[in-house]
């Protein structure tokens, strides 16, 4: 076996190492094209690239056609076009079999309109931010368009929104028992209207201004009046209609005085009703006209309990 090359102290930039003839060589500075050998190599010191001749001269790494290093610690399968970490079998472009770190303010790129996160096997997706190692809270930020501030932030159990929030479609399981309310901006129950409509009905009304109001007809059954301390002003041009109905006779003049008045009165001075249809006589001292009573039409009156008669105060039949 010969040996030849160049060694230390020669002018020679170029070296040749390794067997004569037919056997591989390595060497450097002018790329060979004369004496030969498949398996010959050739450090191009130009670019620093490391190219192996098999009938022409081209780049190692088109040549590996699988790359296994240190039995899966990293493994190249050109047959799957894939490149696996820590496995020598996988189905996705780049698999990583355990942890992976990225150094300091790390950027993460995609092409796509959208970058999906989803379980390998189809199960449930869980996506996780946590920090295991200062026992501080983890904090997931989402940027505006311009990266000039947050619009989204969740620190620990604070999660902060600025500007809008839009929702669609239905949310399940939340109501007012499980959603927390502020101090100022409260939920509207129906409890709460119910207590604030108490305590406004309680002791004096008062109203605003009254500019023109019209008072229906219908029958008034009761009313009670406590003393009312201010209306507010009640401009000039206000008017107030209470409509009697028709007034079926002309008013006299009596000898004494200025006043005219309605000297009789036409129809039934009370409510009428029929024995089948009497009004609650729960209320005591009530006054109503029985048109079927069975001894005749007759007055009756409401004792708490019974409508009497008032001719003999027999409870109406």
């Amino acid at each position: 076996m010969a040996i030849f090359g160049n060694f230390k102290g020669t002018t020679q930039s170029d070296f040749t190492i390794g067997k004569n003839d037919t056997g591989s060589k390595i060497s450097t500075g002018t790329q060979p094209s004369s004496d030969i050998s498949n398996g010959d190599l050739y450090i191009d010191s130009s670019n620093s690239t490391l190219q192996v001749y098999n009938g022409n001269w081209v780049s190692v790494g088109s040549t590996l056609t699988d790359l296994n290093v240190d039995s899966g610690t990293l493994y190249v399968d050109s047959s799957n076009d894939t490149v696996s970490v820590g496995s020598t079998s996988s189905n996705e472009k780049l698999f990583v079999n355990g942890s992976l770190r990225l150094g300091t303010n790390p950027t993460l790129k995609f092409s796509g309109a959208y970058l999906d996160v989803a379980h390998s096997n189809g199960t449930a997706t869980q996506l996780r931010v946590r920090d295991n190692s200062s026992g501080s809270d983890p904090i997931f930020k989402v940027y505006n368009a311009s990266n000039s501030a947050e619009v989204f932030k969740v620190e620990g159990g604070t999660t902060t929104i600025t500007g809008d929030l839009s929702l669609s479609g239905s949310i399940t399981g939340a109501d007012t028992d499980n959603l927390s309310e502020g101090s100022t901006n409260q939920y509207f129950t129906t409890a709460r209207a119910n207590t604030a409509i108490d305590a406004k009905l309680t002791g004096s009304l008062a109203f605003g201004d009254i500019t023109a109001q019209t008072v229906e007809t219908g029958v008034v059954e009761g009313v009670i009046f406590q003393p009312i301390t201010d209306y507010g002003s009640i401009t000039s041009s206000a008017n107030i209609t209470i409509d009697y109905g028709a007034v079926n006779e002309t008013g006299t003049v009596p000898a004494i005085g200025d006043f005219e008045y309605i000297s009789d009165i036409f129809g039934p001075t009370g409510d009428s009703f029929v024995v089948a249809s009497l009004p609650n006589a729960a209320q005591p001292g009530q006054m109503i006209y029985v048109r079927d009573e069975t001894g005749g039409s007759v007055m009756a009156f409401s004792d708490g309990t019974n409508w009497r008669r008032i001719t003999d105060r027999a409870i109406v039949s």
